[in-house]
């Protein structure tokens, strides 16, 4: 392929770009946007000559996305939602009866917190909703960008041109059958039962190694993912003790198990933010109110 990425893509060949790699095939994308495939094709081989890159291995009638493909529709998807945000708020510039809201929130955050939020603003809440979910750091580049309004994560999350306007000090809890006898857990269980928790360990995994440096326990045993929600699930098969965030214990309804407490509070706090120096308007008054109630109600303090 030669090399012509001297330019910018252009948006109709990123869109093409991702109808392709959400339908899977180049018949699938053009049906989806409503054009022809030879218009598809070409969008794509115009895109390949500016990145530089092939984003497809083609095979007669079946392509493949190269590993370079799939890196690239990461962001590729996001600047399209970037897009659709950025034509929803000229709309609602056009016509004043409409309002626009965007926040990112990490999926925990996300399922077990800001419904509740929301659902609290009642008939305040904008006519245009946008919720992305993502990566505390991606979330705070995002914030920061002015991509999305707000943002809500866990702390910490000290990124320069990021401001937090309101936050819930809780604890971590652990999470075990429903039918278990457990009411309280120490870490003494864990010589015996696996441990099932998040496994970056810059967050909550950093805490939960302290605690356990600190009793002089060693977990014999550990399943470590990427979601909480699927420690949960875990604890729920009878897997080990989930020692997880409360938002996702009990901010997301799960069958089958129960939240009991740990035998010391490991602190967990989380935020809402906006970019900094941003105006404080009425809706963020009242979602810094909304998130307040929100996080009492469903999580009260540590140590309360």
């Amino acid at each position: 392929m030669s090399n012509k990425n001297n330019g910018r893509p252009d948006m109709r060949g990123i869109e093409a770009f991702v109808a392709v790699m959400a339908s899977g095939s180049m018949t699938g994308a053009a049906k989806h946007l409503g054009i022809g495939q030879p218009a598809i094709t070409r969008l794509i081989r115009d895109l390949e000559a500016v990145l530089g890159f092939a984003v497809f291995e083609r095979n007669g009638p079946r392509i493949t996305p190269t590993r370079n493909g799939v890196q690239f529709f990461e962001d590729a998807q996001r600047l399209m939602t970037n897009y659709k945000q950025v034509a929803d708020r000229a709309a609602a510039l056009r016509d004043t009866r409409i309002r626009s809201l965007t926040i990112a929130a990490t999926p925990t955050m996300a399922a077990g917190l800001l419904p509740i939020i929301l659902a609290g603003l009642n008939i305040d809440l904008p006519a245009c909703v946008s919720v992305n979910t993502m990566g505390a750091e991606h979330l705070a580049q995002a914030v920061q960008s002015g991509a999305v309004d707000y943002g809500i994560c866990a702390l910490p999350l000290a990124h320069a041109g990021v401001e937090c306007l309101v936050s819930h000090r809780a604890a971590l809890v652990a999470v075990v059958p429903r039918d278990s006898a457990v009411t309280r857990v120490t870490y003494q269980m864990f010589a015996q039962s696996r441990l099932l928790t998040l496994g970056n360990s810059y967050r909550i995994r950093h805490k939960i190694d302290a605690a356990f440096g600190r009793a002089g326990i060693t977990p014999q045993k550990e399943l470590t993912t990427n979601s909480s929600l699927n420690a949960i699930l875990a604890a729920r098969a009878g897997l080990g003790i989930a020692i997880v965030d409360p938002v996702s214990a009990l901010g997301v309804a799960i069958e089958g198990v129960k939240t009991v407490p740990l035998q010391e509070d490991i602190p967990y706090e989380f935020g809402l933010f906006h970019r900094a120096g941003q105006e404080v308007s009425s809706t963020t008054t009242q979602l810094i109110e909304g998130f307040a109630q929100a996080s009492q109600a469903l999580l009260p303090p540590a140590g309360s």
